[in-house]
């Protein structure tokens, strides 16, 4: 934690003002403490992280098909997979977790203190086990091949098919309802000056696009190309700040009210909301840290959820946090939004819409401020497919 300077972030839409919430970030790796955190002591931490770089989609390529583009390109790796760049990004991220929960989480593997759980993507299983390598390097107890400075840490995964961190994919609903967002007249002034460049971009690329969506996943093909040194096209380059503009707005789109929230990320933050209550009422048999290795949508929609969210795309192995504090004085519970916009950090503490001057927002106030996004996994199922 650090000597704290309020610093605005550099994510926001400039004079759009596609986000409802617009927080100051405070910077926290020093060692002074702002009032509103000092002597408080994490209880329970909850970590979202998006996994390292990759390869190409399909979904993505086919945004662009008007350029050849050989599978000898992704050897070895194969598409929408995990770059030796990511991997070792997984392992920042690791790292990164070690340094700010050292005396927080013990440096033996202990099972009954974590949970990982991934998406079913190898990308992020791949993350999850280089970020494990870093976060648990074998001491003697756990060094098993002593040639290895590596010991096998186990993850869950749910099946695709009902997976709600999955949401763009198994949810109808909230692709109807984001849908539905780009034709309310507010939205419609943010897009509208675009409307000639959809046209540019359909010429350049030989497909139809017509919508955010389509170009953030033409930003995503030009990133992921990159990762296999592949550089976008003269055209590309010219206009990308541009297209990083409009990936912006379907961010904000993306997260524009507490049903697409909800959709989002509720059974997340519901499953963090179950776990913070019981521990709040004294029952501390539970893991101390929850991992989520997953996507920058995941991430994106987990900040917003807990009121903290500026649009824009979570970089590579981006990391936000969740901890449930409690002062030692008061013994009062609290939580703080923690965010590493790069993998391995810095970080900086986010403070929470609602909750005033204060970092640490007082846990029945949050409580309070996210009852409306907070779901379960048979609601979300539900309300999916309405």
């Amino acid at each position: 934690m650090g000597l704290v300077f309020v610093l605005l972030m550099a994510v926001g839409l400039g004079g759009g003002g596609c986000s409802k919430y617009k927080p100051a970030a405070i910077q926290s790796n020093n060692k002074l403490v702002h009032s509103s955190i000092d002597n408080t002591e994490p209880v329970l931490v909850f970590s979202i992280f998006r996994h390292g770089d990759r390869t190409p989609d399909q979904e993505e390529l086919d945004k662009y098909p008007a350029e050849e583009k050989s599978d000898k390109l992704f050897f070895p790796f194969g598409k929408k997979a995990l770059t030796n760049k990511g991997k070792q990004r997984g392992f920042k991220v690791g790292e990164y977790l070690r340094d700010r929960y050292d005396e927080f989480i013990s440096q033996l593997y202990l099972p009954d203190e974590i949970k990982i759980r991934t998406t079913d993507y190898d990308r992020t299983k791949m993350t999850a086990l280089t970020a494990m390598s870093a976060l648990y390097p074998p001491l003697p107890p756990q060094r098993w091949n002593p040639a290895l400075n590596w010991q096998p840490v186990p993850y869950d995964t749910l099946e695709y098919q009902h997976d709600d961190l999955l949401y763009w994919y198994n949810c109808p609903r909230y692709t109807k309802l984001r849908n539905s967002v780009y034709e309310l007249p507010e939205v419609k002034k943010w897009i509208e000056p675009y409307e000639s460049f959809y046209s540019y971009l359909s010429d350049k690329t030989g497909t139809n696009i017509t919508t955010p969506e389509d170009v953030f996943f033409l930003d995503n093909l030009f990133q992921t190309l990159e990762n296999v040194g592949v550089k976008p096209p003269k055209w590309a380059q010219e206009v990308m700040p541009k297209i990083k503009e409009m990936t912006k707005i379907e961010y904000a789109i993306e997260y524009y009210d507490d049903d697409l929230i909800r959709l989002a990320s509720g059974v997340l933050l519901g499953d963090i909301v179950n776990a913070s209550t019981l521990a709040v009422a004294g029952d501390l048999d539970q893991p101390k840290m929850r991992l989520y290795s997953a996507h920058e949508n995941n991430v994106a929609g987990l900040m917003a959820a807990a009121r903290v969210f500026q649009p824009h795309q979570p970089k590579y192995g981006s990391t936000f946090s969740l901890e449930l504090r409690r002062r030692n004085d008061t013994g009062q519970y609290g939580f703080l939004a923690v965010y590493a916009a790069i993998a391995g950090g810095p970080d900086v503490i986010l403070p929470v819409d609602g909750c005033g001057d204060s970092l640490f927002c007082d846990f029945d106030t949050f409580l309070s401020l996210t009852k409306n996004v907070v779901n379960t996994r048979e609601r979300f199922e539900e309300d999916c497919f309405k």
